[in-house]
Protein backbone atom coordinates (compact mmCIF):
# COMPACT_ATOMS: atom_id res chain seq x y z
CA UNK A 1 0.00 0.00 0.00
CA UNK A 2 2.54 2.17 1.09
CA UNK A 3 4.40 1.46 -2.28
CA UNK A 4 1.32 1.79 -4.80
CA UNK A 5 0.45 5.54 -2.46
CA UNK A 6 4.32 6.44 -3.06
CA UNK A 7 4.19 5.79 -7.15
CA UNK A 8 0.80 7.85 -6.95
CA UNK A 9 2.67 10.80 -5.55
CA UNK A 10 5.52 10.33 -7.97
CA UNK A 11 2.98 10.13 -10.83
CA UNK A 12 0.84 13.48 -9.63
CA UNK A 13 4.23 15.36 -9.12
CA UNK A 14 5.04 14.20 -13.20
CA UNK A 15 2.19 16.13 -14.20
CA UNK A 16 2.14 18.63 -12.29
CA UNK A 17 5.72 19.68 -13.14
CA UNK A 18 4.51 19.33 -17.23
CA UNK A 19 1.44 20.95 -17.36
CA UNK A 20 2.54 24.51 -14.84
CA UNK A 21 3.02 27.32 -16.86
CA UNK A 22 6.56 28.02 -17.34
CA UNK A 23 7.38 31.58 -16.18
CA UNK A 24 8.43 33.57 -19.58
CA UNK A 25 12.15 35.64 -19.77
CA UNK A 26 11.92 39.02 -20.55
CA UNK A 27 13.94 40.16 -23.14
CA UNK A 28 16.70 42.69 -22.48
CA UNK A 29 14.63 46.29 -23.31
CA UNK A 30 15.72 48.07 -26.20
CA UNK A 31 18.24 50.66 -26.23
CA UNK A 32 18.85 54.27 -26.58
CA UNK A 33 20.17 53.55 -29.85
CA UNK A 34 16.98 52.04 -31.12
CA UNK A 35 13.83 53.72 -32.22
CA UNK A 36 12.01 52.59 -29.29
CA UNK A 37 14.12 52.53 -25.85
CA UNK A 38 12.30 50.08 -23.67
CA UNK A 39 15.34 51.35 -20.68
CA UNK A 40 13.95 52.17 -16.61
CA UNK A 41 12.88 55.50 -16.45
CA UNK A 42 13.00 56.89 -19.93
CA UNK A 43 10.01 59.18 -20.14
CA UNK A 44 8.19 61.37 -23.21
CA UNK A 45 6.17 64.40 -22.51
CA UNK A 46 3.23 64.77 -26.02
CA UNK A 47 0.92 67.47 -26.62
CA UNK A 48 -2.11 65.64 -27.82
CA UNK A 49 -4.89 67.76 -30.00
CA UNK A 50 -8.35 65.54 -30.12
CA UNK A 51 -10.62 67.13 -32.81
CA UNK A 52 -14.17 66.49 -33.44
CA UNK A 53 -17.50 67.71 -35.47
CA UNK A 54 -20.81 66.79 -34.51
CA UNK A 55 -21.24 64.97 -37.36
CA UNK A 56 -18.36 62.78 -36.43
CA UNK A 57 -19.22 59.08 -35.44
CA UNK A 58 -16.34 58.86 -33.22
CA UNK A 59 -16.79 60.24 -29.83
CA UNK A 60 -14.75 63.31 -29.16
CA UNK A 61 -16.53 66.12 -30.15
CA UNK A 62 -14.65 69.33 -30.13
CA UNK A 63 -11.34 70.24 -29.87
CA UNK A 64 -9.75 69.07 -26.74
CA UNK A 65 -5.62 69.42 -25.87
CA UNK A 66 -4.26 67.01 -23.39
CA UNK A 67 -0.91 66.49 -21.88
CA UNK A 68 0.18 62.81 -21.91
CA UNK A 69 3.55 62.01 -19.77
CA UNK A 70 4.76 58.27 -20.58
CA UNK A 71 6.90 56.76 -18.22
CA UNK A 72 8.86 53.13 -18.40
CA UNK A 73 8.01 51.44 -15.12
CA UNK A 74 10.45 48.21 -15.58
CA UNK A 75 7.56 45.98 -15.15
CA UNK A 76 6.75 43.39 -18.51
CA UNK A 77 3.51 41.83 -19.76
CA UNK A 78 2.92 39.10 -22.08
CA UNK A 79 0.50 39.47 -24.65
CA UNK A 80 0.49 35.89 -27.09
CA UNK A 81 4.25 35.60 -26.65
CA UNK A 82 4.60 39.17 -27.31
CA UNK A 83 6.53 40.31 -24.61
CA UNK A 84 6.86 44.04 -24.05
CA UNK A 85 7.93 46.53 -21.81
CA UNK A 86 4.93 48.88 -19.65
CA UNK A 87 4.81 52.17 -19.84
CA UNK A 88 2.86 54.05 -17.42
CA UNK A 89 0.29 57.10 -18.97
CA UNK A 90 -0.42 60.27 -16.93
CA UNK A 91 -2.84 62.29 -19.02
CA UNK A 92 -4.10 65.58 -17.42
CA UNK A 93 -7.32 64.97 -18.96
CA UNK A 94 -8.22 61.38 -18.36
CA UNK A 95 -5.87 60.09 -15.43
CA UNK A 96 -3.88 57.31 -14.99
CA UNK A 97 -3.53 54.32 -17.83
CA UNK A 98 -0.92 52.29 -19.30
CA UNK A 99 0.89 51.25 -22.58
CA UNK A 100 3.21 48.57 -23.73
CA UNK A 101 6.35 49.02 -25.61
CA UNK A 102 6.99 45.89 -27.99
CA UNK A 103 10.91 45.37 -30.19
CA UNK A 104 11.44 42.20 -31.59
CA UNK A 105 13.08 41.10 -34.49
CA UNK A 106 13.34 44.40 -35.91
CA UNK A 107 9.40 44.95 -35.27
CA UNK A 108 8.73 47.96 -33.02
CA UNK A 109 5.04 48.85 -31.86
CA UNK A 110 3.02 50.35 -29.24
CA UNK A 111 0.05 48.34 -27.43
CA UNK A 112 -2.52 50.49 -25.78
CA UNK A 113 -6.09 52.26 -25.79
CA UNK A 114 -7.27 54.77 -28.75
CA UNK A 115 -9.89 55.85 -29.06
CA UNK A 116 -12.75 54.96 -30.52
CA UNK A 117 -11.64 51.85 -31.19
CA UNK A 118 -9.84 50.57 -27.96
CA UNK A 119 -6.93 48.18 -27.72
CA UNK A 120 -4.51 48.86 -30.29
CA UNK A 121 -1.80 46.72 -31.70
CA UNK A 122 0.07 49.45 -33.75
CA UNK A 123 3.24 48.22 -35.44
CA UNK A 124 5.44 51.60 -36.13
CA UNK A 125 8.24 50.02 -38.28
CA UNK A 126 10.31 47.38 -39.15
CA UNK A 127 13.71 48.74 -39.06
CA UNK A 128 14.98 46.90 -41.61
CA UNK A 129 12.43 47.30 -44.28
CA UNK A 130 12.97 50.18 -47.15
CA UNK A 131 10.88 52.79 -48.14
CA UNK A 132 7.84 51.45 -49.61
CA UNK A 133 7.83 48.52 -47.92
CA UNK A 134 4.30 46.71 -47.34
CA UNK A 135 3.37 44.57 -44.95
CA UNK A 136 0.25 43.08 -43.14
CA UNK A 137 -0.30 42.63 -39.21
CA UNK A 138 -3.12 42.57 -36.89
CA UNK A 139 -4.39 45.70 -35.41
CA UNK A 140 -5.60 43.92 -32.31
CA UNK A 141 -4.51 40.99 -30.15
CA UNK A 142 -6.68 38.61 -32.33
CA UNK A 143 -7.50 38.91 -35.96
CA UNK A 144 -11.40 40.05 -35.45
CA UNK A 145 -12.84 42.66 -33.77
CA UNK A 146 -16.61 42.32 -32.92
CA UNK A 147 -16.94 39.20 -34.55
CA UNK A 148 -15.34 40.51 -38.03
CA UNK A 149 -12.05 39.82 -39.33
CA UNK A 150 -9.57 43.10 -38.77
CA UNK A 151 -6.01 43.96 -40.47
CA UNK A 152 -3.34 46.49 -40.94
CA UNK A 153 -1.80 47.47 -43.66
CA UNK A 154 1.48 49.39 -43.20
CA UNK A 155 3.77 50.95 -45.37
CA UNK A 156 7.58 52.64 -45.04
CA UNK A 157 6.45 55.77 -46.65
CA UNK A 158 9.92 57.48 -45.97
CA UNK A 159 13.04 56.26 -44.36
CA UNK A 160 15.91 58.42 -42.76
CA UNK A 161 14.34 61.59 -42.81
CA UNK A 162 14.55 65.37 -41.15
CA UNK A 163 11.21 65.95 -39.30
CA UNK A 164 11.13 69.19 -37.38
CA UNK A 165 8.24 68.72 -34.53
CA UNK A 166 7.43 71.30 -32.28
CA UNK A 167 10.37 73.78 -33.19
CA UNK A 168 12.74 70.12 -32.60
CA UNK A 169 14.47 68.70 -35.87
CA UNK A 170 14.97 65.33 -35.56
CA UNK A 171 17.32 63.07 -37.51
CA UNK A 172 17.09 59.19 -39.01
CA UNK A 173 13.36 59.57 -38.97
CA UNK A 174 11.01 56.41 -40.02
CA UNK A 175 7.35 57.98 -41.34
CA UNK A 176 5.40 55.13 -41.67
CA UNK A 177 1.73 54.73 -42.43
CA UNK A 178 -1.21 52.23 -40.83
CA UNK A 179 -4.32 51.67 -42.40
CA UNK A 180 -6.75 49.48 -39.95
CA UNK A 181 -9.37 48.14 -42.50
CA UNK A 182 -12.37 45.62 -41.30
CA UNK A 183 -14.38 43.49 -43.72
CA UNK A 184 -17.64 43.65 -41.71
CA UNK A 185 -20.23 41.29 -42.17
CA UNK A 186 -18.27 39.86 -45.01
CA UNK A 187 -18.68 43.07 -47.01
CA UNK A 188 -15.14 43.03 -47.83
CA UNK A 189 -12.35 45.09 -45.86
CA UNK A 190 -13.00 48.95 -45.34
CA UNK A 191 -10.93 51.56 -44.16
CA UNK A 192 -12.04 52.21 -40.56
CA UNK A 193 -9.17 54.54 -39.37
CA UNK A 194 -5.58 55.73 -40.50
CA UNK A 195 -2.46 56.48 -38.71
CA UNK A 196 0.91 58.64 -39.92
CA UNK A 197 3.78 57.65 -37.70
CA UNK A 198 6.91 59.48 -37.49
CA UNK A 199 9.70 57.82 -35.16
CA UNK A 200 12.92 58.47 -34.78
CA UNK A 201 16.33 56.64 -33.86
CA UNK A 202 17.08 56.77 -30.16
CA UNK A 203 14.39 58.79 -29.61
CA UNK A 204 11.07 56.89 -30.12
CA UNK A 205 7.11 58.57 -31.45
CA UNK A 206 7.70 61.89 -32.21
CA UNK A 207 4.31 62.53 -33.94
CA UNK A 208 1.17 60.58 -34.61
CA UNK A 209 -1.61 61.83 -36.92
CA UNK A 210 -4.78 59.27 -36.62
CA UNK A 211 -7.87 59.69 -38.70
CA UNK A 212 -11.12 57.73 -37.61
CA UNK A 213 -13.64 56.94 -40.56
CA UNK A 214 -12.23 59.87 -42.60
CA UNK A 215 -11.51 62.38 -40.73
CA UNK A 216 -8.51 63.85 -38.82
CA UNK A 217 -9.67 63.24 -35.12
CA UNK A 218 -5.90 63.24 -33.14
CA UNK A 219 -2.67 64.78 -33.45
CA UNK A 220 0.02 63.89 -30.89
CA UNK A 221 3.41 65.35 -30.98
CA UNK A 222 6.47 65.04 -28.97
CA UNK A 223 7.11 67.90 -26.36
CA UNK A 224 10.24 66.63 -24.79
CA UNK A 225 12.15 63.58 -24.03
CA UNK A 226 14.59 61.76 -21.47
CA UNK A 227 16.30 58.32 -22.38
CA UNK A 228 17.96 56.68 -19.49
Amino acid sequence: MHRNLTFALFLLSICYSGCKQAEYVAPPPATAATYLPQTYGSTWTYRDSLFGQTTDTVAVHGVKIDTLTYTVNGSTTDFNSDICYNVSVASRLYGNSMAYYLARSHVYAIYGSSMPLGFLTIQLLIDTASAGYTWTSAPVLYTFYDGNPIQSINTIQEKNITKVVRGQTFQNVIHTSVNIQLNQNKTGYRNIAYFDLYVAKGVGLIEKDAYYYGSLNETETLVNYSIK
